[in-house]
């Protein structure tokens, strides 16, 4: 069983490669998507947002693994060697006082030994087809108290395009954002999801997609396409298409950030489609 490529795009939202936060990894042995969370710390760690940090890290551990390793030893690896980065940088101690300042990021990762896309977030796969998506319910959340929010600007006097400048929906949520991070990986909370982010993650809660045998097409995408399509060209066009309509991304898809004046898109995105041939 052999992986062949068939289509890639990595795009930052504004359009410089070096501080997008969806990183990937293409080897004969693994295909993966990863997306670091958006920075709200408003730090950076050796000039890297701490999403990008977290997705470095990801891909340089799933470079450096046998073909053969496991999703939990995997996982181990990449926490492992967050930690050791979190010693270093002298960041452990703050990160236990405030979650939200812990590098994350979500992976979806197909093994060709195992024959599995394994999900950790809210990245995406589809399958011949057929979508695999991983949405967290506390995004809706979020999503629909920004959407409020922004009806209620508009309301005031506001315009699309203040908004586009200034996002004060961002501004109203960003607390809330904060607040998520206490409840990443909190397998007795009732809002807990998992990420990686150098800390135990509750493997009954990660999917494992068991990809048929007779499966030929497969594309990995991360969340910063809303609508995934069976070609690139196709979901550019339906993402081309919602930015025309609901540019700041609160009505006909809402989400936690929207599209900002001079940005290429909402959200840095990454699409691969590749084929499995026997």
């Amino acid at each position: 069983m052999t992986i062949s490529m068939v289509e890639l795009l990595n795009e930052g939202k504004v359009g410089r490669p070096e501080v997008c936060e969806d990183l990937y990894v293409i080897t004969p042995d693994f295909v993966a998507v990863i997306d670091g969370a958006t920075n709200i710390s408003d730090r950076l760690i050796e000039g890297k947002a701490p999403g990008r940090f977290a997705a470095e890290v990801i891909q340089e551990t799933l470079l450096g693994v046998q073909k053969d390793v496991t999703l939990v030893d995997l996982i181990a690896q990449i926490n492992g060697n967050l930690q050791r980065r979190y010693q270093i940088f002298g960041m452990a101690e703050e990160i236990e006082k405030n979650a939200w300042m812990a590098p994350t990021a979500c992976l979806i990762c197909y093994s060709r030994y195992y024959h599995e896309v394994w999900q950790i977030g809210d990245s995406q796969c589809m399958i011949d087809g057929r979508l695999y998506t991983n949405d967290k319910p506390i995004d809706a959340i979020t999503a629909n108290a920004r959407a409020m929010y922004l009806e209620t600007e508009l309301k005031k006097g506001k315009t699309l395009e203040d908004l586009m400048e200034h996002d004060t929906g961002w501004d109203y949520i960003k607390p809330l954002i904060k607040q998520q991070y206490y409840l990443q990986n909190d397998k007795d909370n009732q809002f807990g999801f998992e990420v990686i982010n150098g800390f135990d993650v509750d493997f009954s809660r990660v999917k494992i997609i068991e990809v048929p045998v007779n499966a030929e097409t497969m594309i990995l995408a991360s969340d910063g396409y809303p609508i995934i399509k069976e070609t690139l060209a196709e979901t550019e066009v339906a993402l081309s298409q919602l930015l025309a309509t609901d540019p700041l991304c609160f009505r006909q898809f809402k989400t936690s950030k929207g599209l900002q004046k001079g940005n290429r898109s909402f959200d840095d995105r990454t699409y691969i489609r590749f084929e499995v041939n026997r």
